[in-house]
């Protein structure tokens, strides 16, 4: 044996006289009543638990998408045809035209490269208006005045881009000719 456990075992009467104090039991026995007793949170079942939080999940979700649908609603941007379909089928055609004349500008052949990008920028000048246009009908789509400005825009550019071809087409003559003089000796 070592000397510790000797010490204790001659020892063993002064460490068995200490009592603990009065009352230690029953502090001891409502502390243990205390732990016993669960908080209210512990007391609810699991299954609540799950519910409750499933509850909110939903709740959110649905709270999400109603504000994700008035957004998307609210950036939804008007067209004639949403107006009518005679302003639909203008529209249509219109956009339909012009499209056309961009690509039958994009064929002809502008030997100059700076003239055609003056050009494009011209017409994206004119795209610029159109824009404010839509704007316009964006905040107010009843307004006749700006139904009108819109579709009178759509011939005015149809009108334009007309003039334009036609003048490169001619350009285009000329040059041919003058090309195949050039060649010819007088």
């Amino acid at each position: 044996m070592n000397n510790l456990e000797k010490h204790i075992i001659a020892s063993r009467q002064k460490f068995d006289s200490q009592e603990p104090s009065s009352g230690h039991m029953e502090r001891f026995e409502q502390k243990l009543l205390r732990r016993q007793t669960r908080s209210l949170f512990a007391r609810i079942p699991y299954a609540v638990k799950a519910a409750a939080v499933l509850l909110l999940v939903a709740l959110s979700s649905i709270l999400i998408y109603e504000q994700a649908r008035i957004y998307y609603q609210n950036q939804r941007v008007i067209s004639l045809r949403d107006i009518s379909q005679e302003f639909g089928e203008a529209e249509f055609y219109y956009t339909t035209l012009i499209h056309s004349k961009y690509q039958e500008i994009d064929r002809l052949d502008i030997d100059d490269p700076k003239q055609k990008e003056v050009l494009m920028s011209e017409l994206d000048e004119m795209d610029k208006l159109f824009h404010s246009l839509q704007k316009d009908f964006q905040a107010n789509p009843t307004d006749e005045r700006v139904i009108n400005a819109m579709i009178s825009h759509y011939q005015l550019k149809l009108e334009i881009m007309s003039q334009i071809i036609k003048q490169l087409e001619e350009v285009n003559k000329v040059n041919k000719i003058y090309k195949d003089h050039e060649g010819n000796e007088i």
